[in-house]
């Protein structure tokens, strides 16, 4: 079934931003245990519910309310075997610009049946390219493995690639230039992330939080162009090579959550307003009260109304303000 609605314009919250961009968590489960995850601001072990044809009916609702972008995450979302025909239902639902976050490590024997579903590209969160390091972070002798799924990711198209590197104590100058180069062999983005204080990371923060002033710095002496991401407000140095590095810090960045504009669906169909926020609006009587599809539908739009209501910044809030 394709889409047949007519998107209304777009979802504002009561600071002023837009609701354009859904992230879809379509599992908990992974098959690594990075010292640092914060699985999305989720609960592990309940039970997880989403399936193709509700998250159609669910992006039905996105799509008509101005949402026209969706990330799928997890966990992992690759240890679903039916990963391609939930993008494809989304795509079905009208919404073309679907992208994944991953750790790569089943990327390359399904990169291909992910582009034929429709998926458009892949954010592959990459801790280092030291073998034991990454076996350190992760937990899983898996680095080859991911490196051959990002060779399969840009032969099928799957572009831009962006690396996603959570920056630890043990990361140096020399590791950035590697990556740098590594982005530049796939024309890909590099994105580098200050640990958070949240989920596993809240545990190691102390030990493995590192200062990146001076990896800033490094980019600020290299980099031929520098502008400033809308989205939380991130610098991004353009290198002489073409690769753009971004920096996702929140310390010291009191406009972080200014230009927030997602909204989070969790794998038991609840809307999440926040990754740093313990509240969620329930999807799951839509699909219990209303059979026909239409119903459905229009008691989802109504849930992504209350949801974005209790959209705010983190930044002005504490964690799990009400």
């Amino acid at each position: 079934m394709k889409c047949c609605l007519v998107p209304h314009s777009v979802l504002v919250d009561r600071f002023g931003r837009p609701l354009k961009n859904l992230r879809i968590v379509v599992t908990t489960r992974c098959n690594y245990r990075c010292v640092y995850c914060h699985g999305e601001g989720v609960e592990l072990g309940r039970e997880e519910v989403l399936n193709p044809r509700n998250i159609f009916l669910i992006s039905l609702a996105a799509r008509s309310l101005g949402i026209s972008s969706v990330k799928i995450t997890g966990g992992e979302p690759l240890v679903r075997s039916d990963v391609d025909r939930i993008i494809k239902s989304i795509v079905d639902a009208g919404i073309g610009d679907v992208s994944m976050t991953t750790n790569g490590f089943f990327l390359a024997e399904r990169a291909g049946d992910l582009a034929e579903a429709g998926l458009k590209r892949v954010c592959v969160s990459i801790p280092s390219l030291d073998e034991e390091r990454y076996r350190f972070v992760t937990r899983v002798d898996g680095l080859d493995r991911v490196l051959k799924g990002l060779e399969e990711a840009y032969r099928y198209g799957l572009r831009p690639i962006t690396i996603n590197v959570v920056v630890l104590k043990f990361f140096e100058l020399t590791d950035l230039e590697r990556f740098i180069d590594l982005a530049s062999r796939y024309e890909a983005r590099l994105r580098l992330i200050e640990l958070e204080p949240l989920g596993l990371g809240a545990e190691s923060f102390s030990r493995m939080h590192r200062d990146i002033s001076d990896l800033i710095q490094f980019l600020e002496r290299g980099c031929s162009k520098k502008y400033v991401r809308e989205l939380n407000f991130r610098p991004v140095y353009v290198m002489s090579n073409g690769v753009e590095v971004e920096i996702v810090s929140w310390f010291g960045n009191t406009k972080f959550c200014a230009g927030c504009d997602r909204i989070r669906l969790t794998p038991w169909l609840s809307l999440k307003p926040c990754i740093a926020r313990s509240d969620e609006v329930a999807l799951k009587e839509c699909f219990e009260r209303y059979e026909d599809e239409k119903s459905v539908v229009e008691c989802i739009r109504r849930k992504f109304v209350e949801a974005n209501e209790l959209r705010r910044p983190f930044n002005a809030y504490p964690i799990n303000a009400q």
